[in-house]
């Protein structure tokens, strides 16, 4: 069974990494950092577009492009390495702590995981956070178990002290279980165990320390990122209702972020999955903290510990758009297991056909996300401007231009050299307007008087869920003719005609908006 499911994730994991899709939003913020600057450009200043991550990813990333080229397949190489090399060691982390009975469904909940297979395949450093965050727990068990501790520990160092290079919140991790082991050992009276653990943790202490130091100055607009995350933020103390249900409201998200579903629809079936897997990750939990102390406080440690780092506004607990939950993939292996191992105890606590039962719709309800995932959303792609620059590629005519939507700057500025379309040459950028709408029009406008003009909108919802693509297409309708449009998965194009001939009688009038100014939506960030 398990080596079934550890094929299907495999599987998964490389069916989308071998479409191939373009770069999105995200990708493409980090790709223009790493391929727009050299070595000391790249750790001697902050990020540009607001984008943050360690030292040690963005140096194998740079060393990877510099070795084998720029092309998707080798900035998603290092995600989809980390990727498989999690789900090969899920085994191995489920015989080290949970049941026998309770294996398979443990490895499956990785395996089939809807955020590890996406980011995976993606030029982010997500994929080694879970992949860090598993290998740590495996070590950890053998630290605390061992008959040879020093070894032991000394694995368990020196995988922390490279760890924190390349993910930033395996420090939760490794700081819990370096406690629970410390503890352990206390209670036994194990001197020789305890100083190992010692050991290890200064040596990984160290080198988080210094990593800190050298990342901690690396941010752009400091505002900006804590507004963008407040809401993974506990409120303390909580003073409004809201404030009080943010901690229940937050635990139950964690189950459908990231252990579940990776888009914004909703169904009476998916929050019954969700509640499904809080009530196997809630018996588990018993289970293990009557049973299996040691695991119980190697999982649980770090998982309090995250929380402890979202008061004190260190580490946001996700956020409340989609796919916020990203930033906390490597809770999805400390999660799995006691989920697997609640649906167990079911079984075991009522038996007989009866515990059969349970154990099936517990065992359901878990993989239900991971299995719709599959089924329907793998190769996951999400601003596919891929095939629409092929397409103006091949209808370009001289003096054609191409007026590219703010929010697909990076993007084409990483796919449409590729298809002949250039910044400077045969492209402009748009600008961003948000909450000054009027801007839009203006910039627009300057491309009166062309006969061929091609826009290339990558989403088109701006701040409050206005759709910005609406009014600028209304604008354009008004002021010259529409010669030609494709729709792709999240991008779209349009050929206009902008001759005076083409202007409508009349003032063009824009359908007004109304909604509160956020400093996290403004022309900041990604849009600055």
């Amino acid at each position: 069974m398990v080596l079934g499911v550890l094929a299907v994730g495999l599987a998964l994991r490389l069916m989308q990494y071998g479409v191939n899709r373009a770069l999105w939003l995200d990708e493409a913020l980090l790709t223009a950092n790493l391929l727009g600057r050299d070595w000391a450009g790249l750790f001697g200043r902050p990020l540009d577009y607001a984008q943050t991550a360690p030292w040690g990813f963005l140096a194998a990333q740079k060393g990877l492009t510099l070795l084998l080229g720029t092309r998707e397949y080798v900035l998603r190489l290092l995600p989809l390495l980390a990727g498989i090399g999690g789900l090969l060691l899920a085994p191995a982390l489920a015989r080290r702590y949970v049941s026998r009975p309770a294996r398979p469904l443990a490895v499956a909940v990785v395996a089939l995981a809807p955020y590890l297979v996406y980011y995976s395949s993606e030029v982010k450093q997500y994929a080694l956070d879970a992949f860090f965050t598993t290998l740590v727990l495996v070590l950890a068990w053998d630290a605390g178990r061992s008959a040879r501790p020093r070894r032991a520990a000394l694995l368990l160092g020196a995988a922390g002290t490279v760890a924190v290079w390349f993910s930033q919140p395996v420090v939760f991790v490794l700081a819990g279980v370096s406690l629970a082991l410390a503890a352990h050992a206390l209670r036994r009276s194990d001197r020789a165990r305890l100083a190992a653990i010692v050991a290890a943790g200064a040596c990984w202490g160290v080198s988080f320390v210094l990593s800190y130091l050298a990342y901690r100055g690396t941010i752009n607009d400091p505002e900006y990122m804590r507004s963008f995350w407040r809401d993974g933020f506990m409120p303390l103390p909580p003073r409004t209702a809201r404030e009080w249900l943010w901690l229940p409201s937050r635990i139950a998200r964690v189950f459908r972020e990231p252990m579940g579903v990776m888009d914004d629809t909703d169904s009476a079936l998916r929050y019954a999955a969700s509640a499904v897997s809080m009530i196997a990750f809630a018996l588990g939990g018993a289970w293990m903290a009557r049973r299996r102390s040691l695991r119980f406080a190697l999982l649980f440690l770090p998982l309090g510990l995250t929380l402890v780092a979202s008061m004190l506004g260190l580490y946001p607990l996700a956020g409340t758009y989609i796919t916020s939950g990203r930033v906390l993939i490597f809770l999805v292996p400390l999660l799995a297991l006691p989920m697997a191992e609640g649906a167990v105890a079911a079984a075991r606590r009522l038996k007989g056909r009866a515990g059969r039962m349970a154990f099936a719709v517990l065992a359901a309800g878990i993989l239900l996300p991971g299995v719709a995932y599959a089924a329907l959303s793998v190769p996951h792609v999400r601003a596919e401007i891929k095939p629409l620059l092929e397409f103006a590629a091949g209808e370009r005519r001289p003096g054609d231009l191409m007026y590219v939507y703010y929010n697909g700057r990076t993007q084409f500025r990483y796919h449409g050299p590729r298809y002949g379309w250039a910044e400077g040459t045969n492209a402009v950028m748009g600008i961003c307007g948000r909450y000054h709408e009027d801007r839009y029009l203006d910039d627009l406008a300057r491309l009166r008087g062309r006969d061929r003009v091609w826009l290339l909108f990558v989403d088109g919802k701006g701040a409050g869920g206005y759709d910005e693509r609406k009014m600028m297409l209304s604008f354009l309708d008004h002021i010259g003719k529409r010669l030609d449009d494709r729709v792709a998965i999240g991008a779209s194009l349009y050929l206009y005609d902008l001759r005076p001939r083409h202007t409508k009688p009349g003032a063009f009038q824009a359908e007004g908006r109304n909604y509160p100014y956020d400093l996290a939506l403004d022309c900041r960030g990604p849009w600055g």
